[in-house]
């Protein structure tokens, strides 16, 4: 997948005193970011140490030290480490950027984070990338003060929408993907169009005008395609579908291969009720993830039936409870993803579980739990280990069961007139990409 979270330092060589200086903490740091991505969180922060003997007053550090407090667990304390970088060099964008996300998403503080992104746009000299990525991300920031969407409509809509960057860093991340999915040449750099001809320079040329390799490249094309998803998901929750599914449609043809874009479309189209359009995008990230190797580190069968077993006797669900006293069985089912027929008749295809039930009664309409199907690789693609699955597990089950119970109980709904009969998906509960 190449839907990924970008963390991009300075060019340390500008800043260089001699001696070796800038080698040795690049080195450090280097290391540091190569540790903390394999999760040794206790040498990373020994290379940053390090890093910071020889450079005591340089930004990078700081921002390498916030990453590892938030892998440990301390969002607060990442964002002192943040803001610490922010004031050593007030121009470098990626401490306002870090500090606005560890606000908006780990300490639930969409105000101040606001004022993160509000400062890192005063900035100058900001590629269409970065201001598209600072656009979304303070839409992100006014959409989660808003609150959630509801069946009325999205929490913020016409004039109070907020804005999500300008339409020309947009124009320029949109053909950069188009122009990696043909590939670039030589004389797209000297294209008539501006449009055209900085994506063409963003795809293949670093800020020296140097060629980037293949993996830079790669990196540019992850990182646009990233910003487009979260452009489609934000015009979404902003009930904006047209504009969402237009941009999907342009990426599932450009990345066929990209499960993401087509969960994201399913999604789109199901929220427009294009049922079968919304099935054949559902179906074809059912294919997609399928190719991904289950990981290593995954539990057994049998004791995976055990865990959710026991995660039963702890619910404090009424019906449950009883089930158990009256030593009712229930069926735990441990397979790796949904049925096709399931996604087809409208199941999520990243469902992680599905609560199972039956009439006891043909003359009855209420459904009795009779069983718990759990989605192993769906559980998994979001966890890095298995401890993580784990809680993961319990969190999924705690979830489905809740709403496959709230469903029972709520009312049905009373119409004035006969209902159109509309074929329609049966439950179907998503999360987001």
């Amino acid at each position: 997948m190449i839907y990924q979270t970008f963390m991009v330092g300075r060019d340390v060589e500008e800043f260089d005193s001699g001696y070796g200086e800038s080698s040795r903490y690049a080195a450090h740091l280097d290391r540091g970011w190569a540790l903390l991505d394999r999760g040794d969180v206790v040498a990373a922060r020994t290379s940053v140490e390090h890093a910071q003997e020889v450079r005591p007053d340089d930004p990078d550090a700081s921002v390498l030290l916030g990453a590892i407090s938030l892998a440990e667990g301390d969002p607060a304390e990442a964002l002192r480490c943040y803001e610490r970088a922010a004031e050593l060099d007030p121009e470098y964008l990626e401490p306002y950027v870090a500090a606005a996300q560890v606000c908006l998403f780990d300490l639930e503080d969409p105000t101040r984070a606001l004022r993160f992104c509000e400062d890192a746009l005063e900035l100058e000299h900001l590629t269409a990338f970065e201001a598209l990525d600072l656009g979304l991300l303070h839409a992100e920031c006014m959409l989660a003060q808003a609150g959630p969407p509801t069946e009325a409509g999205p929490a913020l809509s016409g004039d109070n929408a907020p804005n999500l960057g300008q339409a020309e860093d947009f124009a320029v991340v949109l053909a950069t993907l188009a122009l990696a999915a043909r590939g670039p040449a030589d004389n797209d750099l000297n294209n008539g169009d501006p449009v055209h001809a900085e994506a063409a320079e963003t795809l293949m040329l670093d800020t020296d005008g140097e060629r980037l390799d293949a993996d830079e490249q790669r990196d540019r094309v992850a990182r646009a395609f990233q910003l487009v998803m979260r452009w489609a998901r934000l015009k979404l929750d902003l009930g904006d579908i047209p504009s969402a599914t237009e941009q999907l449609r342009a990426l599932t043809s450009w990345f066929p291969e990209e499960a993401d874009a087509w969960y994201l479309l399913g999604e789109a189209r199901l929220r427009s009720k294009e049922v079968l359009h919304a099935a054949e995008a559902s179906l074809r990230t059912l294919e997609l993830d399928a190719r991904v190797p289950l990981p290593e580190w995954l539990p057994p069968v049998g004791r995976l039936q055990r865990r959710v077993l026991q995660a039963l006797q702890r619910v404090e669900i009424p019906a449950i409870r009883q089930a158990i006293e009256e030593e009712r069985p229930i069926a735990v089912l441990i397979q790796e993803r949904p049925a096709p027929e399931l996604v087809a008749e409208g199941i999520d295809p990243r469902l992680p579980a599905l609560a199972l039930g039956t009439r006891l009664d043909p003359q009855d309409t209420t459904l009795t739990l009779t069983g718990i199907a759990i989605y192993v690789a769906n559980i998994a693609r979001v966890c890095r280990d298995a401890t993580q699955f784990e809680e993961e597990l319990k969190a999924s089950l705690d979830e489905e069961l809740a709403v496959f119970f709230a469903e029972l109980s709520a009312p049905e709904p009373v119409a004035d007139e006969e209902p159109v009969e509309e074929k329609k998906p049966r439950r179907r509960r998503r999360r987001k990409s």
